[in-house]
């Protein structure tokens, strides 16, 4: 096989003092580690559906493609692999030492303008790359590159590493023999304290970034019956910095997140009104009482309870 060195063209200036690296995101849409080398037309991508559970037509991830859970995404770009019909390769191979891993079908995504195929984790090409001293991408019989090395392992496991810290909430659990653990449920200690689940804080402060939580603001009780507290987050004793006034109260209303442990505390229930409290109904259940102004209440709709129906809040 004739070996080309045209990946010194593609490589910035100063390439030996450089080496693959990490950086992650998370926009509320999508938690995504990218992991790529200065210069350098390839790379890989991981993405885990973010704990805010944003809309992704409200997010950065519209119309963009996704690894599925416990992949990545290798793509390149058409500088490295020029964009020509029928779109398509079968025949992309990484080289790692002596060591040939043939790539699935990868085709070309003609919007984002590259070369995309998903690989499992667990597949041994990531496994030799953690220690490989030599990497060459070939395609076809007539054309490869030598690609560096410097950093790649490192890069990958913490790519992974932030996506999988994401799929341990979000699910789905990780497959076996790649050994990262899901995160446990949170525990109730003891004593009663309480953890206040990263769900909760992610959806905070991605309403709000830098948000500071007044203890105050925070209600929990088991008002599904799981065994496990749900929290209630009241937005009048959330401080949003830059904000002169409470982007999320009104005149005297204000936005009340209920985040349910059958949920896994996402994607809260919004409510709105003046205060919450935890209320014990006559069946041994909690409720949930939240008052209002007459505007929301008129003479006597926030008298009684929500109560949890095994969908949703709704009022007693």
């Amino acid at each position: 096989m004739r070996w080309l060195a045209l990946v010194l063209m593609l490589l910035a200036p100063a390439a030996h003092a450089q080496s693959w690296g990490t950086t992650t995101s998370d926009d509320g849409g999508y938690a995504a580690g990218f992991v790529r080398y200065p210069g350098l037309g390839a790379g890989f991508t991981c993405t885990a559906r973010s704990v805010q559970n944003k809309p992704i037509l409200d997010t950065s991830w519209f119309e963009s493609t996704t690894a599925p859970p416990w992949h990545f995404m290798l793509w390149f770009n058409e500088t490295l692999i020029p964009a020509v019909p029928p779109f398509q390769h079968s025949d992309l191979i990484y080289y790692v030492g002596q060591t040939g891993y043939r790539l699935p079908l990868i085709h070309h995504n003609e919007m984002e303008g590259g070369w995309q195929v998903m690989l499992p984790m667990t597949d041994g090409l990531f496994t030799a790359l953690a220690g490989a001293n030599r990497l060459v991408l070939a395609v076809g019989a007539q054309q490869s590159w030598e690609l560096p090395v410097a950093g790649l392992g490192v890069a990958l496991d913490q790519a992974r590493a932030f996506c999988a810290a994401t799929w341990a909430i979000t699910g789905p659990a990780a497959p076996p023999g790649l050994g990262v653990a899901a995160a446990p449920a949170p525990q109730p200690t003891p004593q009663g304290a309480f953890t206040l689940p990263q769900q909760i804080i992610a959806d905070v402060q991605g309403k709000c970034a830098g948000a500071i939580i007044d203890p105050q603001a925070l209600t929990a009780g088991d008002l599904d019956g799981d065994g496990q507290p749900d929290v209630v987050v009241d937005y009048s004793g959330v401080t949003c910095p830059g904000h002169t006034l409470n982007p999320y109260c009104g005149a005297a209303n204000c936005s009340i997140d209920v985040f349910m442990s059958s949920r896994s505390y996402l994607s809260p229930i919004g409510l709105l009104g003046i205060g919450a409290t935890m209320v014990p109904l006559s069946n041994g259940r909690m409720g949930l009482g939240v008052s209002g102004t007459w505007s929301l209440c008129g003479d006597s709709g926030c008298d009684q309870p929500f109560v949890w129906n095994g969908v949703d809040l709704v009022r007693r």
